[in-house]
């Protein structure tokens, strides 16, 4: 199979603290096994990325762990000056505008589901990355008023996001 990304959001307590996965059923259909996460190679290279975008890093994931059925990590933002695009980054989270994330893995074993959509029973980490949800008309307004260059890299194409 290849590389599925999906969705996770921000900690309401913590702004660097998200859920990277969860058990819930997306809006695909699917559902990804938080038991059946293998973190291995993830762990040895934990990059954050910009929009499942390799040339956009942006800082390294800590404390990437499974608590229950959730994916949790902790967002290490790179250093405040390293680039535009860190400091754009990093000023959005601050103003809780930009709080989603998306993981990148490889399904290992999964099933179909009654009605569509899979059943991710194991799969394997390969990045997650800060991303906005293009429906939101906030983040959309100030992506707008950013570098061309830093906004499209915001913004995952749900087409992208299924495939």
């Amino acid at each position: 199979m290849d590389q599925v990304f999906k969705s996770g959001t921000q900690s309401a307590e913590n702004p660097l603290e998200f859920v990277l996965s969860d058990e819930s059923v997306d809006r695909m259909g699917d559902i990804i096994r938080a038991g059946g996460w293998d973190l291995t190679a993830f762990k040895a290279n934990p990059i954050a990325l910009l929009g499942h975008d390799h040339s956009s890093i942006i800082g390294v994931w800590e404390n990437v762990r499974v608590e229950g059925k959730k994916l949790m990590g902790s967002l290490k933002l790179a250093r405040e000056g390293t680039s535009e695009l860190v400091d754009t980054v990093r000023s959005l989270i601050d103003q809780r505008i930009l709080k989603s994330v998306s993981v990148g893995f490889q399904p290992v074993e999964a099933t179909p589901r009654k009605g569509g959509g899979w059943d991710f029973i194991k799969s394997a980490l390969h990045e997650v990355s800060v991303v906005a949800v293009p429906a939101n008309p906030n983040a959309l307004a100030i992506a707008k008023a950013m570098k061309p260059e830093i906004a499209s890299k915001l913004f995952v194409q749900l087409d992208s996001a299924a495939s």
